[in-house]
């Protein structure tokens, strides 16, 4: 397929093995008597085949290493078990009790375990369990129980004749998947005879890899699906010594290999979606990597290498599709779809089939830098923290085989984990990294499904796609393996909000929302803005949700929560899994609640919560909370119908905010602060970072002084944080050393282009293609073409030099008889000293400074106006600094408003129309410096004539501030 690198065993390194490893059953006359080789002569065809045993079985693998102890003796229990309880019966139609081969799922369990079987069978150092002493590897007996099994199942079922039934998957895939692996054991000891019925049964099944039967009609494959198709042929091919399904099964392989913008496969930003609609990337993306993986392997240098360039995607999408979702050893949940009501397959599962196939995909992958880097990242996830056990005990034999040069390459350092941001917008899926844990985000829109329930399975998703964030903690892995699924209320999911009505089983599977506003803006790998226009199935409900992902906390807000069914409507903070037992100490504003499992209170919060060993949680302006400990117990089966009904009890701590049961325009604020203690906690109460320009359902932004970052969320046109914007659309940008790093995304994809206009000024140093800047000063205007980017971000970087603020608030009030009216709407702002006499009137303004980082060298003062006054022709105005900000522009009254301080500046008003400019740098530096904003007023100090300027509402020459600003 590619060149040899270093450390790639090749083809030639795998025959080599492979011949060590089947020594014993090679020529094998005395031990397979009676038997009539399919072939005599080793060629082509035997040597894929060899590789292929060894693929399955780890190989040449030493019995007498205590590291493959465990596995060896799983594999020999079950072996054991299977041959022991093996039982043909033609009238019951099946060959194990319980498993009648009249249900397509019994049939492939059956090939299955007649697969495992001949594992044992293939596999030195595999001993029966049950006391009799007998070796399975090469028993003579079990071969033959083997091949005599394959001959019922396809005497009885699986057969050219036989006709589809239920699901295709079982026919098509699960069934002769098992039946190649199986006869690629034992295929010393079938008959040319048998190896062609077995054949042609796959044949009648699977005549075309680019095509799923799905009973009569007849769809192309995709995905995942067609990799496995394309499995079953080329072994098949190899088994039938057939050139051309081998050439079949590689030619319809490449079809996978491209990035797809719509439904099944792998997208350039990483995505891997399934079913059309469902993101999958650790179930049905796992299958497809390991399945070409494998592919690669089987296949180098033979006859049917694959030589398609765009193979090379697939290496890639190590990086980009798989390592994101891969924490600790484990896969989120966030992307295995139904496979998270499945008892036996957990997130450690589908996480070491994952680093199985990197570890298979450095074998192929064509440079060394790129292989080395895939070793890496197999070797952190399977030796960090408690990773190595779960691997072990899944890999199984093959697994171990193949990790086990990297493990013990003392030069191979293990990749650790990474800090930084990535998204995933063509599945509405995100993913965020702290130090020591992880945030998942999973959304919905009208391109990626809620969720879904399929055959029996994943019965109560309803709400895995509103929004749900998963925490994962290094010091709790198991916290979603460990019974999470049938014990958690599914009307309560962390980070959603939800109308708690009452939903059937499989309610909403597959559906999409109306809404496309889903996604958001990244910034340098390390920062992320995510929204979405949340619609709940089955409900009326609706809301704005927002989450920002900083360097240690996501900032969560909601606005505009409306609707519902009459049923309570919660947003949910945490509802965490506590274990069988556990009863972490929730302290909330430094009060330490109780512990008695069944507690239950609605909290005052002013300022914070905290869960021991779990995190941090800020209200800013407070909040009514209900919080809860209860204990819950449900079964696998609640969820999945496949699944034990045994009963498994876990507490729970939960904290919601409820909106009632018919919420209009509510909202909520709210910030994680995952794995901070108490006291980290109350410090950052204390002293908060974090602040909330806006909160509504036309934008929704947050703004983090000690990165300097500010983000926003726009669900249409207008303005937040010192950022304006033409359409929907969400940024982010940061301001550090002088520099501003800005991200634009559309995530409706609605927009061809948007306009963004920031306060700041400065040079481009550099843009993404599709940004056209405008104009960069006074203030920075860019163009982002969004049309093409699949809901993706576009960056630019600026040197940033400057800003021009325009008040947030401005007003001019009387004495008087007017003292208690409010001119905070006019169009003017007038300014007179008439010395007490019920005409004196002075101006208010005031800047949010807080927009901008760096140091601020300079500030200026500029107001459009001119003296209107019968008593003269010139008049002197000073600018003051105003200490108090908080006034309102409605509220602001001679009566009420805030206290002039020290006179800054003074510039001269005439009869002509012109720009008056004040230096109030001494204020304005020292009140962005405190992170606070600007408050500033026009008055005269002495007696004078009236003076007339612009305000805000006024659309020419508005009152500004201007800001020279120096990197820090």
């Amino acid at each position: 397929m590619h060149e040899l690198t270093p450390g790639r065993l090749g083809r030639r390194g795998f025959l080599t093995a492979a011949a060590l490893t089947l020594a014993p059953l090679a020529g094998g006359a005395q031990l397979f008597s009676g038997a009539t080789p399919a072939a005599a002569a080793e060629d082509s065809y035997d040597a894929l085949r060899a590789t292929w045993a060894d693929i399955l079985t780890g190989g040449s693998i030493d019995p007498s290493d205590t590291g493959y102890a465990s596995a060896l003796s799983t594999l020999s229990t079950n072996a054991t078990g299977l041959w022991n309880s093996l039982s043909a019966n033609a009238s019951a139609n099946s060959l194990w009790p319980g498993l009648p081969l009249s249900v397509p799922a019994c049939m492939t369990a059956s090939y299955k375990q007649l697969a495992v079987m001949a594992t044992a069978y293939a596999t030195p150092g595999t001993v029966a369990t049950d006391g009799s002493g007998r070796g399975l590897y090469a028993n003579s007996a079990l071969g033959a129980a083997v091949v005599a099994g394959l001959d019922f199942l396809h005497t009885q079922v699986y057969n050219a004749g036989a006709t589809e039934a239920g699901n295709w998957w079982e026919w098509e895939i699960g069934t002769p998947i098992s039946l190649t692996n199986a006869a690629t054991h034992v295929y010393p000891l079938l008959t040319t005879a048998q190896l062609a019925d077995y054949t042609a049964a796959i044949d009648h099944f699977v005549p075309d890899p680019t095509l799923n039967r799905y009973g009569s009609a007849r769809t192309l494959s995709t995905g995942a699906n067609r990799v496995d198709l394309c499995q079953v042929v080329a072994v098949r091919g190899i088994l039938g010594r057939s050139s051309e399904r081998l050439t079949t099964a590689v030619a319809a392989l490449s079809d996978t290999y491209p990035y797809v913008t719509t439904g099944d496969g792998l997208y350039t930003d990483g995505s891997f979606v399934q079913h059309t609609d469902i993101p999958y990337t650790g179930t049905y993306g796992m299958v497809l990597l390991r399945g070409l993986t494998l592919l690669f392997q089987l296949l180098d240098s033979s006859d049917w290498d694959i030589t398609d360039p765009a193979a090379a995607h697939i290496h890639d999408s190590v990086d980009s599709a798989f390592a994101p979702w891969v924490w600790n050893g484990l896969c989120m949940d966030a992307v295995r779809g139904r496979a998270v009501s499945r008892h036996a397959e957990t997130d450690f599962y589908d996480g070491n089939l994952i680093t199985q196939a990197v570890l298979r995909a450095a074998n192929s992958a064509p440079t060394t830098v790129q292989a080395t880097r895939f070793r890496r990242l197999a070797k952190g996830w399977i030796t960090r923290g408690d990773a190595y056990a779960p691997f072990t005990g899944t890999a199984g034999i093959p697994g171990i085989a193949l990790a086990r040069p990297v493990l013990d390459d003392s030069s191979l350092t293990p990749a650790a984990e990474p800090v930084g941001h990535v998204q995933f917008p063509s599945m509405d899926r995100a993913v965020h990294r702290g130090d020591g844990w992880a945030f998942a985000l999973a959304m919905s829109s009208a391109r990626i499904a809620r969720y879904e329930a399929m055959n029996g399975e994943n019965l109560h998703g309803w709400h895995t796609g509103d929004g749900m964030g998963y925490l994962y903690l290094a010091n709790d892995l198991g916290h979603y393996t460990d019974g999470y699924w049938p014990t958690v209320d599914p009307y309560r999911l962390p980070g959603t909000t939800v109308d708690t009505l009452a939903l059937a089983d499989s309610a909403g599977t597959g559906t999409r929302p109306a809404a496309t506003w889903a996604g958001g803006a990244s910034l340098a790998g390390r920062y992320g803005s995510l929204g979405m226009d949340f619609r709940q199935y089955g409900s009326t409900l609706t809301a704005k949700k927002s989450w920002f992902c900083l360097g240690d906390s996501v900032v969560c807000l909601g606005a505009g929560i409306t609707g519902g069914s009459g049923a309570e409507v919660v947003t949910v903070v945490e509802n965490r899994n506590l274990g069988p037992d556990g009863a972490n100490t929730l302290t909330v504003d430094g009060t330490a609640q109780p512990a008695a499992t069944g507690w239950s209170d609605t909290l005052d919060i002013s300022g914070w919560a905290h869960l021991k060993d779990v995190g941090g949680y800020l209200f800013p302006g407070g909040a009514t909370v209900q919080a809860a400990r209860t204990a819950r117990t449900g079964s696998w089966n609640d969820i999945n119908t496949g699944g034990t009904t045994d009963t498994i009890t876990r507490r729970y701590a939960s904290l919601c905010l409820s909106h009632g049961t018919a919420p209009s325009a509510g909202s909520y604020a709210y910030v994680l602060l995952p794995g901070f203690s108490a006291a980290r906690t109350a410090a950052r109460a204390a002293s908060p970072t974090v602040t909330v320009p806006a909160n509504s359902v036309s934008v929704q932004a947050v703004r983090d002084s000690s990165l300097g970052l500010t983000a926003a969320n726009f669900f249409s046109a207008g303005s937040a944080g010192g950022i304006t914007v033409s359409a929907p659309c969400s940024v982010i940008m940061r301001q550090k050393g002088g520099r501003l790093v800005i991200g634009v995304s559309d995530p409706s994809r609605a927009a061809s282009t948007v306009t963004v206009r920031l306060v700041l000024g400065g040079t481009l140093v550099s843009a993404d293609p599709g940004i056209t800047v405008t104009q960069s000063s006074p203030t920075i205007t860019l163009t982002v073409d969004v049309s093409g980017a699949a809901g993706a971000t576009r960056e630019a970087t600026f040197e940033v030099t400057s800003a021009t603020l325009t008040p947030t608030v401005d007003g001019y009030v009387r004495d008087g008889s007017y003292a208690d009216t409010n001119h905070g709407t006019d169009t003017t702002l007038v300014v007179k000293n008439a010395n007490g006499s019920g005409f004196t009137r002075q101006a208010y303004l005031a800047f949010d400074t807080t927009c901008v980082f760096g140091t601020v060298t300079a500030a200026a003062l500029s107001v459009h106006g001119f003296v209107s006054d019968s008593g003269g022709t010139s008049a002197t105005l000073s600018a003051y600094a105003v200490d108090d900000p908080s006034w309102s522009e409605s509220g602001l009254t001679w009566n009420t408003r805030p206290a002039l301080g020290t006179a800054l500046s003074s510039a001269s008003a005439s009869t002509t129309k012109s720009t008056l400019t004040f230096d109030v740098t001494r204020h304005v530096a020292a009140q962005a410096r405190a992170r606070r904003p600007a408050g500033l007023a026009v008055a005269e100090a002495a007696p004078g004539l009236a003076v007339v300027l612009n305000s805000r509402e006024n659309t020419v020459h508005p009152p500004v501030l201007h800001l020279d600003l120096a990197g820090t």
